[in-house]
């Protein structure tokens, strides 16, 4: 009976424990400001041409990298060299230095485990007949919409002093319009010669902003879907009826036509969020801000920062790190019982030759206890009748991994 209770009440704490994460999360959206979503895209239609060769690449580069400095991401401009003709079968060649922008706050404590959030800034236009005009690219839909949103994102995250668990990555990419050639880099470099980190995901935004219907409750939102990535995907349709007015709309359709597409070709789990009504504007002059529904773009990002904010922040989702995947033997060696607990926890540690440290974290990042266990296979007892019921998060950590544990205190 008694275990019952604790297996009851270890429920209850675990269904508050996700209602409460549910209201941040309407806080949060409830803070996206359409006219702040609007002046981000102004901004970026305001570089006059956002053509990935154009002499104001790096310019344009630099100020996103500002942008998510003053949210207080750690940001580099991770350049690559490309030499192309384009358009193609044009005769026309391009060659230069290109930049993706590449923003980092560091998980609390699984900082090898990465969520991207992703847009692509770089832009292209066509005069009719396809005649080569680059020199206007505003790109307000595609792709300044799907930054903006981003930026949205992380200003909110910011202001609310939001704390990822896991580090998300917000990857801004140029050369998009060339073939995926800015992610086709990224992604190179993060898994040769060996992966750099652990991806649990990627959330692509890539033209969020064209819609004609006028209903709220009729309006749509592709879900552009990846194999292998199910999970993903049902949350992004779960969180439209949980966040946003939007109606969801499965599809396969146009995958391979993003950054999203080339993350997913190295197995990473990935998920596409674009507008369902295709602009006519696409790839002309024509794409400016005058053209966008903002109020609709409001909702994709409600969407946008659900998943982000479950994914990175909430450890829900993918719980390993780069270094558990190097030994799932450990991982399974490492035990701690009973759970839920209201007592002792006996805690049986896998054969680490260098030791390790065993600490015990609540659900808003806090050190509870922590202790250090000498070379080779131990068990370690916590005594936690002293500690209020809840969700708690063990952590064992070596020089060569990071494991983690949920464990439910109960009385």
């Amino acid at each position: 009976m008694k275990r019952f209770l604790i297996v009851l009440l270890g429920l209850f704490f675990f269904c508050f424990r996700a209602e409460a994460q549910q209201d941040e999360i309407v806080s949060l959206c409830s803070q996206i400001d359409a006219d702040s979503l609007r002046a981000n895209v102004q901004a970026l239609e305001g570089f006059g041409s956002r053509y990935a060769f154009n002499e104001n690449r790096k310019d344009i580069a630099e100020y996103l990298k500002s942008r998510l400095e003053s949210y207080g991401f750690d940001v580099v401009l991770d350049s690559f060299y490309l030499e192309m003709e384009y358009p193609y079968s044009s005769g026309i060649m391009n060659s230069g230095w290109l930049y993706n922008v590449v923003g980092k706050k560091e998980g609390m404590w699984t900082a090898d485990t990465t969520i991207h959030l992703s847009a692509h800034y770089d832009a292209v236009s066509f005069k009719e007949g396809f005649e080569d005009y680059f020199f206007v690219a505003p790109g307000a839909d595609d792709n300044a919409s799907g930054v903006a949103a981003v930026l949205e994102i992380a200003r909110i995250f910011s202001d609310n002093a939001v704390r990822p668990v896991k580090t998300l990555v917000v990857d801004f990419f140029a050369a998009e319009e060339q073939g995926l050639k800015g992610s086709n880099d990224r992604i190179t470099k993060i898994a040769n010669p060996q992966w750099q980190e652990f991806i649990g995901g990627i959330i692509n935004l890539d033209m969020v902003g064209y819609n004609t219907e006028l209903n709220p409750q009729e309006r749509k939102v592709n879900v552009i879907k990846y194999d292998g990535s199910e999970e993903l995907t049902r949350m992004a349709v779960d969180y439209c009826g949980l966040y946003t007015s939007l109606r969801p709309v499965e599809t396969y359709e146009n995958n391979n036509a993003s950054d999203s597409y080339i993350f997913n070709c190295y197995s990473v789990r990935a998920v596409f969020l674009s507008e369902h009504e295709f602009t006519p504007h696409y790839h002309t002059e024509r794409d400016i801000v005058e053209t966008l529904d903002f109020d609709y773009m409001k909702e994709i990002t409600k969407l946008a920062l659900a998943l982000v904010y479950e994914t990175s922040v909430n450890n829900n989702y993918v719980e390993v790190s780069l270094n558990e995947t190097a030994s799932f033997a450990a991982k399974d060696s490492f035990e701690a019982y009973p759970n839920p607990v209201s007592g002792m926890l006996h805690c049986r540690l896998p054969y680490f030759e260098d030791g390790c440290t065993l600490s015990l974290y609540s659900a808003d990042g806090k050190m509870i206890l922590s202790f250090a266990n000498e070379k080779g296979r131990t068990i370690r007892e916590m005594d936690l009748s002293g500690i209020e019921s809840g969700i708690y998060f063990l952590r064992l950590q070596s020089n060569s991994q990071v494991i983690t544990k949920k464990v439910i205190v109960g009385r």
